[in-house]
């Protein structure tokens, strides 16, 4: 195993600073490792003492063994497999030069080593979205000391994906089950990563005190000052807390704004009035007295504490109406209208709204949501106009996690639907509306804890993505590699008679030999032509042939494919019109040859529990023109594109992601939001659908839901201003 002693090519002052953090680390995480241990072994005695007896019992105590015998050897291990990731701090990964995975073994997924990659991975995703800042200075640093780029976090010696993968390595010394280990993950994530901000502070102040970039400084938005929010008595009272920032979400830089200054909104808005009512202005210069920003907000107070009277929002003009009904009754029947500020921001969030309507499915919750959120959003807008400037807003943010997770995430045509995420939302939601003080943040943190859990979705999305890609991947090597196996053995088989054993064995377990061959060696390997030749000499028969060495073949291919050693022999025998071997003394007779047919005919094939088996369809028709166009756009498709397919005759949609296809075939993976496969289908058969006007491409948006709202309102406000232009150029 290599050590940092070994890196004679390091400067010796990095090779010091890095022994130093190396140290560290030790010193950091062996108190963290010793109590995750503890509780461990409390967690063990636990669960044997809750088992009423059996398996679960003798197991979980003979773990509880291993655990105290190897336990003063852990953090030895650990510290040795992380010293190997700080010496290959600026080397690429080595490749293994023999990975036990080929094609040979045919397996595609291993759930065991799915479900403690996910564990691992949950656990290092969650500790760089808390310690993000810290782990980003730490890499600046560290490119410092080995004179190299910035390294990347998954480069990073101590980061958290190099801790997780040095935990799961040190962890397999105990020996435990994966149930056992999935649980040690678990005990570490809270006690190891719980502490990884302080940790990460720790290892740059050391080598800030050491002089590496002592004045980095990492740019982080800060939240606006609170001033911009109504006053309150407590605000007033302690000055200084109104300059205090509110957490940020450290994984995300949202780009700068790009939204028109408000004078430029007033002005648009005022000429969208113009052109929609003109003798507006005249009406409201005879209103009597402006409302006061505390009485806006006591109205929108009262409506916000009204029940939810309908599952999607109001339209702009009744939210109006219902707006200065309430003002109405508090000034008990006094005339009163909007300042003009206040009236455009109205008028700006009924607008938005309006765009975000059609943005989102009418059958899904997402409007529900966005119903819910119509007031509170309404009340940030009065009290903050940067609600409407700055685009990396909380509120802005917070409501467009929502819209996107309920539209993406949470769809109802899904066999299954995702009720812990929808309660999930639906309590970011409610905690927004239950609360009246307009603090952001309580928006900051609802939309942090939100963003966190998409992430970690959204990642095991990819790897069940992935994992799909591979799969179909795979079944289309198998059926290309078994149709030209089966070309090879039919083009023999069509210039000889032979019997019913010979065709059967060749036609059915022979052609998965050869398919197997191909997969493995493929089409030119020395392999797969002396299979051929076994079938040409089988065929031919031709005197000199060494049927003790064609019957050796035959047996190895036969049993490669799943037949019993027996009774490959038995057929092999048959075949080459050998005598069959004596029974032993109590054994079943030799099957005739009948017999071995029928088995042969009703063998299971490698790759029947995926596809299925061949079921004779109808004669396919031809495609019209108009189909030929459709499958022409499909062939032309990036991989990842998605498309909206109608469900039903009620006019259902759901939108899918063609991850994957190939246009020699036609074959492709249509695949949901989180990675499962849809109903297996082919290009054509898409193309069929387009034709009909049962699927549509969707096209590639741009930023998130609320910035495609947002834009689309500046373009529809932007005509009004053109129009009114026009019109004053010609008068």
């Amino acid at each position: 195993m290599p050590t940092l002693a070994d890196r004679s090519d390091l400067a010796p002052r990095a090779r010091h600073l890095l022994a130093q953090q190396i140290a560290e680390c030790g010193g950091l995480l062996e108190p963290l490792l010793r109590t995750a241990l503890d509780d461990l072994e409390h967690e063990l005695f636990r669960i044997a003492e809750q088992s009423s007896g059996g398996q679960a019992q003798h197991e979980a105590m003979e773990a509880l063994k291993e655990v105290k015998r190897l336990r003063p050897r852990f953090h030895g291990r650990f510290m040795a497999l992380l010293e190997q990731r700080f010496a290959g701090i600026d080397r690429p990964a080595a490749e293994p030069e023999n990975d036990p995975r080929t094609d040979a073994d045919l397996s595609l997924v291993d759930l065991h080593e799915f479900d403690e990659t996910m564990a691992l991975d949950d656990l290092s995703t969650r500790t760089e979205l808390h310690a993000g800042n810290a782990i980003f200075d730490l890499c600046h640093r560290y490119a410092v000391l080995v004179a190299a780029p910035p390294l990347d976090n998954n480069a990073l010696p101590s980061g958290p994906h190099a801790l997780a993968a040095v935990l799961g390595e040190a962890a397999t010394d105990f020996g435990l089950q994966r149930e056992h280990r999935l649980l040690f993950y678990r005990l570490c994530d809270r006690r190891l990563f719980a502490a990884a901000e302080a940790f990460y502070t720790r290892l740059n102040d050391h080598l800030k005190s050491s002089g590496i970039l002592p004045d980095l400084r990492s740019y982080l938005p800060r939240r606006a000052a609170s001033a911009a929010r109504p006053a309150t008595a407590d605000a007033q009272a302690a000055p200084g807390a109104a300059n205090e920032s509110g957490p940020m979400a450290p994984a995300i830089n949202f780009t700068a704004p790009a939204s028109p200054p408000m004078g430029e909104l007033h002005a648009l808005l005022d000429a969208r009035r113009r052109a929609l009512n003109p003798d507006a202005e005249a009406a409201a210069a005879q209103s009597a007295q402006f409302a006061s920003m505390p009485e806006l907000q006591e109205a929108l107070g009262a409506l916000q504490a009204l029940p939810s009277r309908s599952a999607t929002p109001q339209p702009g003009a009744r939210l109006s109406g219902d707006l200065m009904a309430q003002l109405r009754r508090a000034s008990h029947g006094n005339a009163v209208q909007l300042q003009p500020e206040h009236r455009d921001a109205l008028d700006l969030v009924g607008l938005l709204y309006d765009q975000l309507l059609t943005e989102t499915r009418s059958e899904g919750i997402a409007q529900q949501l966005l119903a819910s959120l119509q007031v509170p959003l309404l009340r940030i807008a009065l009290s903050d106009s940067n609600f409407f400037t700055v685009r990396n807003h909380p509120a802005r943010r917070l409501l467009n996690l929502v819209l996107e997770t309920a539209n993406l995430w949470l769809d109802r045509s899904d066999e299954k639907f995702d009720n812990a995420l929808n309660q999930r939302l639906q309590r970011s939601v409610k905690r927004v509306v239950e609360d009246n003080t307009g603090d952001m943040g309580v928006i900051e943190k609802e939309a942090d804890d939100l963003d966190t859990h998409l992430k970690l979705i959204s990642r095991r999305a990819e790897i069940a993505e992935r994992r799909q890609v591979e799969a179909a991947q795979g079944r289309d090597r198998l059926q290309d590699a078994r149709a030209a196996a089966a070309k090879a053995i039919d083009a023999r088989l069509s210039k000889r008679k032979t019997s019913p054993l010979v065709h059967a064995l060749l036609e059915n377990a022979w052609t998965d030999a050869l398919t197997l061959t191909l997969l493995r060696e493929g089409e030119h390997s020395e392999a797969y032509h002396r299979r051929l030749a076994a079938v040409d000499q089988l065929l031919d028969a031709p005197p000199e042939r060494d049927n003790t060495r064609l019957a050796a073949d035959f047996n190895h291919g036969l049993t490669q494919v799943g037949l019993q050693a027996t009774e490959a022999d038995q057929i092999t025998r048959y075949a080459l019109e050998l005598p069959q071997q004596p029974p032993d003394a109590g054994s079943t007779p030799v099957p005739t040859q009948t017999e071995l047919l029928i088995r042969l005919k009703s063998r299971h094939k490698p790759g029947e529990a995926e596809a299925g088996p061949a079921q004779p369809g109808p004669r396919k028709l031809p495609l019209t023109s108009s189909e030929r166009r459709a499958l022409e756009t499909l062939k032309t498709l990036p991989f990842g594109s998605w498309l909206e397919f109608t469900l039903n005759q009620q006019g259902q949609k759901a939108a899918r992601k063609l991850a994957w296809y190939t246009p020699s075939s036609g074959r492709c993976l249509v695949v949901n939001a989180r990675g499962a496969a849809s109903p297996e289908r082919t290009l054509e058969q898409i193309a069929r659908m387009m034709a009909r006007g049962q699927v549509s491409v969707l096209p590639n948006q741009d930023g998130g839901m609320i910035d495609r709202a947002w834009n689309a309102l500046l373009a529809g406000l932007r005509k009004f201003g053109k129009t009114n232009d026009t019109t004053d150029s010609a008068t």
